[in-house]
């Protein structure tokens, strides 16, 4: 049973390896004159720079919502405090008797 499976496997892996080549289209090589060339690397360089710019600006947006306080973080630090102050309530009362 284990065999079987095994070899139906592999003969589906080899079928689909067999079929990939042909469904995948034929790639030419590009004819361009290095004029258009340096123009699409020109546009390419400066697609990436706005979206480097746009990137950058993300990251110090985000570097600037972290150096904030959070809910979580307020409340964590009013729980400390409360404890704190339980802590030595309890103390406190344990001294006057």
């Amino acid at each position: 049973m284990i065999r079987a499976r095994k070899w139906l496997i592999a003969a589906v892996l080899w079928a689909c390896l067999a079929v990939l080549p042909a469904a995948l289209p034929a790639q030419t090589p590009p004819e361009n004159t290095p004029g258009e060339i340096v123009t699409l690397l020109k546009e390419q360089h400066s697609k990436l720079s706005g979206d480097l710019r746009r990137i950058q600006r993300e990251i110090a947006a985000l570097r600037a919502d972290l150096g904030k306080p959070g809910i979580q973080e307020i409340f964590s630090g009013i729980g400390y405090i409360f404890g704190l102050f339980g802590v030595a309530a309890f103390v406190a009362s344990r001294r006057k008797r």
